[in-house]
């Protein structure tokens, strides 16, 4: 009962936090972003050179070019997750062409670099708050963790490559280099702003965990995290008690599934959570989907 419980609390939570992320990201897009041709990296700044270049309403390109990605990321990805993340991406179309076809919201400055900070913090915000309700918002984000399982290349680097052939396609679309160079630096300002969400720099999270449960709680995050996770012995120096440690390296974006399950699992568990900057070998690597 305390699980079915906390479970509802915690659905209800993350739709909150990916209610709150999609009113931030579609408030970036459409205050600041589209209407000055100023394209951040993803599925939604390859929508907005589409946009400008069609007429076509952003918010259903944002929709239409995912599509084909939650396809090719079901099979590969957690359907849950898939899930949320289509919830994400219909909340964002649909509030983004709300605010500017029905409610005739328009851009708030035609300073290029005002537009390009509050857009690039707003941006920042929304998907912050997605991640922390354990969603994405879709686009290059499925389409790189279905990379990632599939070869050795990281996820940050996917992303950026990604990213990179998106603001180059603007440049040229546009005719114009500085709105490309102005995208470069909206996304730079969300990257920022995303880590300071999520309580951590985009680096690994190194995470030691003592617990009462250490088998059951290491199945969990082997199951719901995907993470191989190993047992470290250690001695106390004041009893000299023999105990162990779960040690487990995640990505920043699962720190807050992380706690939900350290919460629900073993309420009275010690965690201590630091950057990792750098890994070799394959103990921790993640589990091949």
């Amino acid at each position: 009962m305390n699980n079915t419980k906390y479970s509802l609390h915690s659905e209800l939570r993350d739709f909150l936090y990916i209610l709150g992320g999609s009113l931030f990201l579609a408030a970036g897009l459409v205050f600041f972003l589209i209407p000055n041709k100023i394209v951040t990296g993803g599925i939604a700044g390859l929508a907005i050179i589409l946009h400008h270049v069609s007429g076509a309403p952003t918010g259903l390109m944002i929709l239409l070019l995912n599509v084909p990605l939650i396809i090719i990321g079901w099979h590969y990805l957690g359907r849950r997750f898939l899930v949320k993340t289509s919830v994400t991406i219909f909340l964002i179309s649909f509030l983004t062409d709300l605010f500017i076809i029905n409610l005739g919201f328009n851009r708030l400055t035609e300073q290029l670099m005002l537009a390009t900070l509050y857009g690039g913090a707003a941006i920042g915000i929304g998907l912050g708050l997605v991640f922390r309700g354990n969603s994405s918002a879709g686009g290059w984000t499925v389409l790189a963790r279905v990379i990632t399982q599939k070869t050795h290349l990281t996820t940050g680097k996917i992303l950026f490559w990604l990213d990179m052939v998106v603001i180059l396609t603007a440049a040229i679309v546009f005719r114009n280099v500085e709105l490309a160079l102005w995208g470069l630096l909206t996304i730079f300002i969300a990257s920022q702003i995303i880590d300071v969400i999520l309580s951590g720099k985009p680096f690994s999270k190194m995470v030691y965990i003592e617990s009462k449960n250490n088998m059951l709680l290491g199945q969990q995050i082997h199951h719901h995290l995907g993470r191989r996770v190993a047992l470290l012995p250690t001695r106390r120096l004041d009893s000299n008690e023999s105990s162990e440690l779960l040690v487990v390296v995640i990505e920043a974006n699962q720190v807050n599934k992380l706690r939900d399950l350290v919460k629900q699992y073993d309420a009275t568990a010690s965690v201590i959570i630091s950057d990792s900057r750098e890994l070799l070998g394959k103990i921790f690597e993640k589990i091949p989907g």
